[in-house]
C-alpha cells in the first residue's frame, strides 16, 4: 500500500514537472542596458512539432540544456534512429522573467538553429531563417544576419519559442547562443561589432595585399601561401563566425556559405604546411610537404562537387585531417628546436601551437562545451597568428638582405680579385659588365695604338741576382710603370716576363706621352736601383697602331684573354729594333700620324722630337719607323 501511494506521489509530481514551463530569471534586468545576458539554461523541448508559446497545455519531450544537439538526446529509439543523422524537427521553448514591463529585447538570429528556423515571442512570428517544416525533408534552407526583436508583457516576462527543422546537415538542433539585449544596446553593439570586423577585415586585406606584392617583387612562394593561409582562416570567421560575406551578398545562398566555411578547415593544414617548407626548407627532410597538403586539393575538390548533404559530412574527417597535420608540424618544428634553438623556429611553433589553440576552441564551440561561455578563440588566435607570420616574413626577409649585402660584399671583393688577373677595362671592350658574362669564343675587333716595352738585356742581367732580387727587381719596375699605363686610359693586355703589352683603345697620342713619361721614370727608377745597388735597367718601347682582335680562348674550364693581330706583331718589332738603333722609343708612321692628327683636332701640339732612323736600316723601315723622345729623356738608350 506504500508503495503504491509512494509511485502515485511520484506520478503527480513526474506530471507536475512535465507541464511545468522551463523558466529563466534574468539576474539584472538593468545590465541588459549596456551589454547582453547569455542565456545557457534548460529549454523545453518538443520533437516534431510547432508549439506556440501560448500553448501551454502541451507537454515538452524532454528539458534538455542549450546550445546543444539533439543527435544526442535521450528520445525514444525509433526517434533517435531519425536524430543520430541530424536530421527532424522541434520546438524549444523558454520563459524569460523578471525582465522590465513592456521593453523591446533583441537577440542575435544568426544561425540560432541548423538550416531553417522561426522565433515566436507569444504568437508572434519575430524571425524566420529559411523555411522549416515538420515534413523535415521538405525544409528550405537559408540563413540571415539579422536580429530577432520581442517586447515583454506587463508583468516583466515573455515566452520564446524556436521551431527548427533540418533536413541534411550533419547536426540539429540548438545551434547558437542565445545573447539577449535590451533593442538599443544590440544596436549600438551590432555597430561596433560591424566597425571592429570590417577594420579587422581591411587589415587582413592589407596584410593579403602586402604578401602578394612580395611574392611579385622579391618572387617569394613563402608569400603566396602566407597570404593564401589568411585568406583561408579569414573565409570561416566571414562566413561564420561573423558574416559578413552574408551582410555584402544577402543573396549568397546558404549551401554556398557552408562550402565556403569548410574551405578554412581542409585548406589550413595544406597551406601551413607548404608555408612552413618555405619558411625553413630543412624540417620537411623524410617526408615530402606536398604529400602532406595534397589531401586539402581533395578535399577543396570533393567540397564543391558532392552534393552539400555528403560535403557536410565530410567536415568531421577534414578536422581530423587539420589537427593531425598541425601535430606533425609542430612535432617536426619542436625537434628543430631542440637541435638547432632557432629563433624563427620557437616563434613559428609557438604561433602555430595558438593557432591550434583557437582552432581547438573553435571546434568545442561548435559541440557547446559551456566553458567557452559564447566565446570564439579563433579570431584572437588568428590575429596573433597574422601578425607573427608577418613578423617572421620579415624577419627572414630581412636576414636574407642581410645575407645579400654580405654577399655582394663578398662579390666586390672576389671581382676586385679577378680584375687583377683580367683587366675591367678588358670587360669593356667585350661590352661585358663583370666577369660572369664572359664566354669562351667571345671577342671583338677594334682599332688601338699598342705599346710594347721591354727590358733590355734582362737575362744577362737577371743572372747576376739571386732569384728573390729578380722578382723584386721586376716587381718594383711593374709598379712604377703600369700606373702610368692607367694613366693615359691604357689596358695591360699581357705581362711577358720582363716585357709588357699594352693597348690603348682611345688615343694613338696617348700612348705616346705614356711612352714619354715611362722612360722619364725609367731615369728616376735607374737612380734609385743604383742606390741600392741593383743593375740600372733601360727598357725599349714600340709603338704601332692597328686593328687588333681581343676575345677568349682555351677551355670551358681555363679561358684566357687573348689579343690576335699583324699590328701587335708589328709594335713587338718595332721594339726589338730599339736594341738595333738605340733609341728608347720606335714609332711607327702610323702611329705617328694618328697622333699628329688627333692633337691636330684637339687645337694642340704633339711634344715631341722625331728622327730618321740610321742608315743601317732598310730604306722601308726608315721611311715607315721613326725615333722619338723629348728634351726630358735621353735619345739613346
Amino acid at each position: 500500500m506504500k508503495r503504491n501511494f509512494a509511485a502515485f506521489i511520484f506520478l503527480i509530481f513526474l506530471n507536475f514537472s512535465l507541464f511545468a514551463n522551463s523558466t529563466y530569471k534574468i539576474p539584472n534586468q538593468h545590465a541588459l542596458e549596456y551589454s547582453s545576458e547569455n542565456i545557457i539554461t534548460n529549454w523545453d523541448f518538443f520533437w516534431d512539432k510547432l508549439v506556440l508559446p501560448e500553448n501551454q497545455s502541451e507537454v515538452p519531450d524532454l528539458v534538455v540544456k542549450t546550445p546543444s544537439d539533439w543527435n544526442k538526446y535521450e528520445l525514444p529509439p525509433e526517434i533517435k534512429k531519425i536524430t543520430k543523422t541530424g536530421k527532424g524537427a522541434g520546438t524549444y521553448r523558454i520563459t524569460l522573467t523578471n525582465l522590465k514591463p513592456n521593453q523591446n529585447y533583441a537577440f542575435p538570429a544568426y544561425r540560432l538553429g541548423y538550416t531553417a528556423f522561426e522565433v515566436y515571442a507569444g504568437n508572434k512570428l519575430i524571425f524566420r531563417s529559411g523555411i522549416p517544416n515538420t515534413n523535415w525533408d521538405e525544409t528550405i534552407a537559408e540563413q540571415y544576419f539579422d536580429k530577432a526583436v520581442f517586447t515583454s508583457d506587463s508583468e516583466g516576462t515573455a515566452t520564446i519559442s524556436i521551431f527548427i527543422s533540418n533536413s541534411f546537415y550533419r547536426k540539429g538542433g540548438f545551434r547558437g547562443s542565445f545573447n539577449l539585449f535590451e533593442e538599443e544596446a544590440y544596436d549600438e553593439y551590432h555597430t561596433k561589432e560591424v566597425f571592429m570586423y570590417s577594420i579587422f577585415s581591411g587589415i587582413l586585406l592589407m596584410i593579403v595585399v602586402y604578401c602578394f606584392l612580395n611574392s611579385i617583387l622579391k618572387k617569394s612562394r613563402a608569400n603566396v601561401y602566407l597570404a593564401l593561409l589568411v585568406l583561408v582562416i579569414y573565409s570561416r570567421i566571414a562566413s561564420y563566425l561573423f558574416p559578413l560575406l552574408k551582410a555584402i551578398f544577402p543573396s549568397i545562398s546558404f549551401e554556398l556559405m557552408l562550402r565556403i566555411e569548410y574551405i578554412s578547415v581542409f585548406f589550413i593544414p595544406g597551406f601551413i604546411t607548404l608555408f612552413i617548407n618555405e619558411l625553413s626548407k630543412d624540417i620537411f627532410k623524410h617526408i615530402s610537404p606536398k604529400l602532406i597538403a595534397f589531401p586539402s586539393y581533395i578535399f577543396f575538390i570533393l567540397n564543391f562537387i558532392l552534393p552539400i548533404r555528403l560535403a557536410n559530412r565530410m567536415v568531421p574527417f577534414m578536422q581530423a585531417y587539420m589537427f593531425i597535420v598541425i601535430g606533425i608540424n609542430s612535432f617536426l618544428f619542436v625537434i628543430k628546436i631542440l637541435r638547432e634553438k632557432d629563433f624563427i623556429c620557437t616563434t613559428a611553433i609557438i604561433s602555430f601551437a595558438i593557432l591550434a589553440i583557437g582552432g581547438i576552441g573553435d571546434i568545442l564551440l561548435i559541440n557547446h562545451c559551456t566553458f567557452l561561455n559564447g566565446m570564439h578563440p579563433i579570431t584572437p588566435a588568428f590575429v596573433f597568428f597574422s601578425l607573427t607570420q608577418i613578423f617572421l616574413v620579415g624577419s627572414i626577409q630581412n636576414k636574407n638582405y642581410l645575407k645579400t649585402l654580405e654577399l655582394n660584399d663578398y662579390l666586390v671583393e672576389t671581382n676586385k680579385a679577378y680584375y687583377r688577373f683580367v683587366p675591367k677595362e678588358f670587360l669593356e671592350l667585350l661590352s661585358k659588365k663583370d666577369i660572369t658574362e664572359v664566354r669562351l669564343g667571345d671577342f671583338k675587333i677594334s682599332k688601338a695604338a699598342i705599346l710594347s716595352a721591354d727590358i733590355r738585356n734582362f737575362t744577362a742581367t737577371s743572372e747576376k741576382l739571386a732569384p728573390i732580387q729578380v722578382f723584386d727587381l721586376l716587381n718594383t719596375y711593374l709598379k712604377r710603370i703600369a700606373p702610368l699605363i692607367r694613366k693615359y686610359n691604357g689596358i695591360i693586355e699581357k705581362y711577358l716576363g720582363d716585357g709588357i703589352i699594352a693597348i690603348f683603345p682611345e688615343s694613338a697620342e696617348a700612348a705616346i706621352n705614356c711612352a714619354l713619361e715611362m722612360q722619364q721614370e725609367m731615369i728616376l727608377l735607374r737612380d734609385e736601383f743604383s742606390s741600392h745597388g741593383m743593375p740600372r735597367i733601360r727598357i725599349g718601347i714600340g709603338i704601332h697602331y692597328g686593328n687588333i682582335v681581343i676575345g677568349t680562348g682555351g677551355t670551358k674550364e681555363r679561358m684566357a684573354e687573348i689579343s690576335l693581330s699583324k699590328d701587335i706583331d708589328i709594335a713587338v718589332k718595332t721594339e726589338s729594333l730599339t736594341k738595333v738603333c738605340l733609341r728608347p722609343i720606335l714609332v711607327t708612321a702610323a702611329a705617328l700620324n694618328i697622333a699628329q692628327t688627333e692633337a691636330q683636332t684637339a687645337d694642340r701640339e704633339l711634344q715631341i722630337i722625331k728622327e730618321q732612323m740610321p742608315q743601317k736600316l732598310s730604306s722601308e723601315l726608315k721611311q715607315n719607323v721613326f725615333s722619338i723622345y723629348n728634351d726630358n729623356i735621353e735619345p739613346i738608350l
